[in-house]
């Protein structure tokens, strides 16, 4: 756009509430924001009185925007959460998936929901209850399934049932729906149960647990009465384990945030039943305008496909108290606006630790950057280079007895790896063991095509291996015509390092050395890592993969039902109801096969 037209589009700005779009020199979406007047906003973008460096970075960019004019304020929040959650500029909050955080998650779409561990809460056809630690998730998953007896697997039996239950119900972790052994409303009536648990209603349930330990006690099922007693322990051990903050049994988000050094934290307490179940961090750096990023956090937090609370504690100091009362009104979840909190202090003292933690951490990385690079600046001078090997390039080959013959090759640059940058090879040329050719090989394969494609060349070549495995590998570039490049080999046996056409190793201080073995050695693991792969992949080969009309639905089945070859050969013979998912195309084939093979299942 011409600086003229910029400046008319500035200059004929309505002074209405709606959302304005930013975009750079290719038209991107970069920012997206909400004003309540759209002309006074913009326009403080380009005040030149402003001392906001990350708006600074921003502003620079912007070479052209659009805007959406709303009736109000609170429509112009709602859209704005909207484009941004379609677009995901770069300098808009992003609250991304909890990937590192796990949920509980219940599927809803199914007619015998399952109840599941998970990282990902982008399922529409879910309900999600977290964020949990790791471990606690899955102790948790582990009561509710002997509690509650609910499906875990991901078979889909919705369209067909199966004729045998699966081992979870054989240990009494289910109560096998998928046979028809418990009934639709029974069933049901269990995944209401376990919404309640994960929402902190453990009183009713061990109530309940209690009556039926009684009643089995009364019979005198006593198996069955100590079972209901362990799983009684086990809930009042978790009950323990979780912090008491609440009197009353309410459910409770409790939402506090600060910034710091150009990032922004920002803490959630999730109380069930007045109980403490997790904490969850989240923080963004380098974000432009911090105007209205709480309200932007909170609606993409509450946005998602979770678990809502009944009430929300924020801090009193929220500036848009209106639009934040308006957005969760919609959703019927109570809104508190407090000065002085306990569990509001206790988010914060949670953000400050973190913060803590966090300059540490950066403490910490910059001694190790500054380590490392006294370490090339060290390699530089040893092997007589010109310049500090700031991309490293480790070569390893692997086999296992001569087979599955692989090489690997990692990148790390300025002393950290690269991984986006890793490449595994499949050696083609040899079939018998031969390292030095593997060597050439993968060196010939991996070098003559970033010659051809004129890539940047490493400024070293790390080699797995002794004296004749660096000849071979500097074989291997004299003949694709590459030259000048640094070439070593770091011998296992001594840990020796040695160089082309030199049978002496060279003496090398143990800090540089110790560098090139972390190099070396996590080409070692990405090589071995691939062998075992292909290895893998060769051993689960069964009898019937090569059976015409058998697939892997139909293998799945087979070993599920049947124990052995002679238990399904008899149930095809017998006409046994558990092979009428097989079809008579299917168990010809079988019959067929079976009959001239003596290979078990």
């Amino acid at each position: 756009m011409k600086e003229t037209d910029f400046k008319h589009k500035l200059e004929t700005l309505p002074e209405k509430p709606g959302v304005y779009i930013f975009k750079d020199s290719n038209g991107k979406i970069i920012y997206i924001g909400k004003a309540k007047s759209l002309k006074k906003r913009i326009l403080s973008y380009f005040n030149k009185t402003r001392k906001d460096i990350k708006t600074d970075k921003l502003a620079e960019k912007i070479k052209d925007f659009d805007y959406i004019v709303t009736n109000n304020e609170i429509e112009a929040f709602l859209l704005e959460g909207t484009l941004v959650k379609q677009h995901k500029p770069h300098y808009n909050i992003l609250l991304k998936d909890d990937k590192t955080f796990p949920f509980i998650k219940i599927t809803v779409k199914e007619k015998y929901p399952g109840v599941y561990f998970t990282r990902n809460t982008k399922d529409k056809n879910a309900i999600y209850y977290g964020p949990y630690f790791a471990d606690d998730a899955r102790k948790v998953l582990e009561l509710i399934y002997k509690i509650f007896k609910v499906r875990q697997c991901n078979y889909n039996f919705d369209k067909k049932k199966l004729t045998r239950p699966c081992v979870f119900y054989d240990s009494n972790l289910c109560s096998a729906p998928c046979v028809g052994f418990i009934n639709d409303i029974e069933y049901q009536s269990s995944i209401k149960q376990v919404k309640k648990f994960l929402n902190g209603s453990y009183k009713n349930i061990l109530k309940e647990l209690n009556q039926q330990m009684m009643k089995f006690s009364e019979k005198r099922e006593y198996e069955k009465a100590a079972e209901i007693r362990d799983e009684i322990k086990a809930l009042k051990s978790m009950m323990q384990k979780q912090t008491v903050v609440l009197s009353e049994d309410k459910n409770v988000d409790v939402i506090n945030y600060s910034s710091k050094d150009q990032n922004n934290y920002f803490c959630v307490l999730n109380i069930r039943s007045g109980r403490l179940i997790s904490k969850k961090i989240d923080v963004f750096g380098d974000i432009p305008d911090n105007e209205g990023i709480f309200e932007s956090y909170l609606m993409q937090y509450y946005s998602r496909n979770i678990s809502y609370p009944d009430e929300i504690i924020l801090s009193a100091n929220v500036i848009n108290q209106n639009i934040i009362n308006e957005f969760f009104k919609r959703k019927n979840i109570k809104v508190v606006f407090k000065k002085r909190d306990n569990l509001l202090d206790m988010a914060a003292e949670n953000i400050r630790e973190k913060i803590k933690q966090d300059e540490k951490d950066i403490a910490r990385e910059k001694m190790q950057k500054e380590a490392i690079q006294k370490q090339l600046i060290g390699l530089k001078d040893i092997l007589s280079m010109k310049k500090i090997p700031e991309v490293i390039d480790a070569i390893d080959v692997s086999h296992f007895s001569g087979d599955n013959i692989v090489a690997s090759c990692v990148v790390f640059k300025n002393g950290l790896p690269e991984k986006k940058l890793y490449r595994r090879y499949k050696i083609k040329k040899i079939e018998k063991i031969d390292d030095y050719a593997a060597i050439r090989e993968v060196v010939m394969r991996r070098y003559s095509r970033m010659l051809k494609e004129n890539e940047k060349f490493p400024d070293l070549i790390l080699i797995d291996g002794g004296l004749g495995h660096v000849n071979a590998a500097k074989q291997g570039l004299d003949m694709i015509g590459v030259e000048n490049i640094c070439i070593i080999g770091l011998a296992k046996k001594k840990e020796e390092i040695f160089l082309p056409q030199r049978s002496i190793p060279i003496d090398i201080p143990a800090e540089n050395k110790l560098l090139l073995q972390k190099i070396r050695d996590e080409a070692h693991r990405f090589a071995v890592t691939y062998q075992t792969l292909l290895a893998n992949k060769k051993l689960k080969k069964t009898i019937f993969d090569n059976i015409p009309y058998i697939g892997e639905k139909t293998r799945y089945n087979i070993y599920s039902i049947f124990k052995d070859r002679d238990d399904l050969i008899s149930a095809i013979e017998k006409n046994d109801k558990r092979a009428d998912f097989l079809t008579e195309k299917q168990k010809k084939e079988i019959m067929k096969k079976l009959k001239g093979e003596q290979d078990e299942i």
